[in-house]
């Protein structure tokens, strides 16, 4: 059989190559575009002659063609290696535009700085608040010498501001980077990556932009040996928790820590089911209306604190919000009794704090004070694993105002915050960012806070090698905010002062205003103090102690079992402040000059 293709005639017993088939239409097409090209670049050439040039025969040899294409092509490159300038070192600068002005960086870091602008400090924070606070005896509106201004570097020419003179060229009269309004500055921008820093100690700090794969956590290098930071080294990767003087706040747990949250943990889950059931009725009629539950966790030995709490709420007309929502995590039986005593929910089960002390701790970050801190931890994450809010804070502390209305106010620009925390005042690398204080904060209850007190349960072993869960949830409070956008705040030390306001001299004048009654903030923490038995008296001397003596330092505890018919809060409680003097250089609403003792070494009267 014949089939006749392009006009010729096979067998298909013997078929041709499929491509010699097609070879003709392919070498007519090479020849059309091969003309068409060197048609254009003939036309081009004639259009571009000048006026004044001789008229000449537009038939143009390949040879010439080639010629005028290459000079063309060396011309070109002329004229951008005049735009590159070459200093005395040999190395090129690319600071040069064809302008002739001046670009503030260089063209090899125009992806991530092409341009600059300076924004106000307290306006940027304030434009864009991340929950982080600014130095704790620095108000909102107070400058901060050498940190006033924020460095904004722009990726590219769509992200500059509407007004941009001087920020990517250096011109006339514009030397210095301008200065603008955060909204100005920032309203091209799609995206703004914001890094908080610092100089530790007055360290020899240097800061590195590096275009590249992108990475949220700032990477660390220290002249540091492995024990001591020593300048005479090279600079080495180091975990962010070094400090200056060569101590590693963040060493990972050994095993043996890791073995003791395992049995913790196995006790937790053997008990979730028994536990859940139990704290059901008890969660839910303290929640209410606003699905909040304020969270207290004590042992008999810090017993007085929470008693205290109790009577100040009462006599400063907060007892009804306090009985109804206040649900109290007894770690024994003392404080079971008591609770019971005072008419408000109590949980308590042997099995979950059988290992727990019921005395008080007798300084920060002792095994009795680890054990409570886990306690904590655990409490908070049963309540938020349910559904509510939770409002947790310690038992060293009064409330001047309720504080539930702040947190639940929809008006609020805090009410989009997931946690918000009281400011402990340190600002040592431990607890950076957010110096977030675990004895008063607020959690909303949803996904992001769920997941947060989940992983900070499974860090028990971190929790127990640092003696404290403060430590820890820093470390997830950051990271969780860049991983799922957790909204972190730390509120302003004014409103919820502590004792960092308490002890430092540079808040003398703030505690005048509270102990004056000049300024209510919401709450006084007595926080920063090494004992309990401190606590107490700068308490009294504050005009914040309601208790009587008798059911001090555990005697409570006898006093709530007695069935006479009085019931512990007609036992324990004023109906006014017992106000006594103890250290006249310590804050007091009364003057104790002449009444007390110094307990600060160079200790200054507080009253003068």
């Amino acid at each position: 059989m014949v089939s006749i293709r392009n006009g010729s005639t096979y067998n298909r017993g013997s078929r041709s190559p499929l491509w010699l088939a097609y070879l003709p239409q392919m070498v007519m097409l090479f020849l059309i575009a091969t003309t068409c090209f060197y048609s254009g670049v003939l036309l081009g050439m004639k259009m571009n002659v000048a006026p004044s040039e001789p008229s000449r025969s537009t038939t143009f040899s390949v040879d010439e063609v080639e010629a005028e294409v290459l000079r063309r092509l060396k011309l070109q490159q002329q004229k951008e290696d005049t735009s590159i300038v070459v200093d005395s070192s040999g190395m090129k600068d690319n600071k040069k535009k064809d302008d002739g002005y001046q670009r503030r960086f260089p063209k090899t870091v125009s992806k991530f700085a092409y341009g600059a602008a300076l924004v106000g400090k307290n306006e940027f924070i304030q434009q864009f608040d991340y929950g982080i606070p600014k130095p704790p005896s620095k108000r909102e509106y107070e400058k901060d010498p050498g940190k006033d201004d924020v460095l904004l570097l722009y990726g590219s020419q769509k992200a500059l501001p509407d007004d941009n003179k001087g920020i990517v060229n250096i011109d006339e009269g514009v030397a210095e980077i301008p200065h603008m309004s955060a909204k100005d500055a920032t309203k091209n921008c799609a995206v703004l990556n914001v890094i908080y820093t610092d100089t530790h100690g007055g360290e020899d700090q240097c800061m590195a932009i590096v275009g590249n794969y992108e990475s949220y956590h700032i990477q660390r290098w220290l002249r540091y040996d492995g024990i001591r930071v020593d300048k005479s080294v090279d600079l080495n990767a180091v975990g962010r928790g070094v400090q200056s003087n060569g101590q590693n706040k963040f060493e990972a747990p050994s095993d043996d820590y890791a073995l003791q949250n395992q049995a913790l943990l196995e006790t937790y889950f053997n008990r979730l089911e028994q536990t859940i059931a139990l704290l059901t009725p008890m969660a839910k009629s303290c929640a209410g209306d606003d699905n909040t539950v304020i969270v207290m966790v004590c042992n008999t030995g810090q017993s007085d604190l929470l008693i205290n709490f109790f009577c100040s709420a009462d006599a400063r007309g907060f007892g009804d919000v306090v009985r109804k929502k206040l649900l109290i995590f007894a770690t024994d039986e003392g404080v079971l009794e008591i609770a019971k005593g005072l008419g408000v929910n109590v949980f308590y089960d042997e099995k979950i704090f059988e290992k727990m002390p019921e005395q008080e701790a007798k300084r920060y970050g002792d095994r009795a004070f680890t054990q409570m801190m886990y306690a904590k931890i655990v409490t908070v994450q049963l309540i938020n694993r349910m559904g509510y809010d939770v409002l947790f804070q310690d038992v060293d502390l009064v409330w001047y105002q309720n504080p539930l209305p702040f947190f639940h106010d929809k008006e609020s620009p805090f009410y989009n915050f997931d946690v918000l925390f009281q400011d402990d005042g340190a600002r040592s690398l431990r607890y950076a960012p957010y110096s977030a204080n675990t004895g008063f904060y607020y959690v909303r209850n949803n996904n992001k806070t769920k997941f947060l007190f989940r992983s900070l349960l499974f860090l028990g072993d971190m929790v127990l090698s640092m003696t404290s869960h403060q430590q820890a949830l820093a470390a997830l409070l950051d990271e969780h905010s860049s991983l799922t956008g957790l909204r972190v705040k730390t509120l302003s030390g004014i409103d919820f002062p502590g004792g960092y306001h308490y002890h430092r001299k540079k808040e003398i004048d703030f505690m005048r205003d509270i102990a004056t009654g000049k300024h209510t903030p919401y709450l006084l923490h007595m926080s920063w103090t090494t004992n309990k038995a401190n606590k107490l008296l700068f308490l009294k001397q504050m005009g914040l102690w309601y208790i009587n003596q008798a059911c001090e330092s555990g005697g409570a505890v006898d006093l709530a079992k007695d069935s006479s018919g009085t019931s512990l809060q007609q036992k324990c409680c004023s109906a006014e402040a017992l106000i006594s003097c103890h250290f006249k250089d310590k804050p007091s609403v009364n003057s104790c000059e002449g009444k007390g003792q110094n307990i600060d070494a160079k200790g200054k009267p507080f009253w003068k």
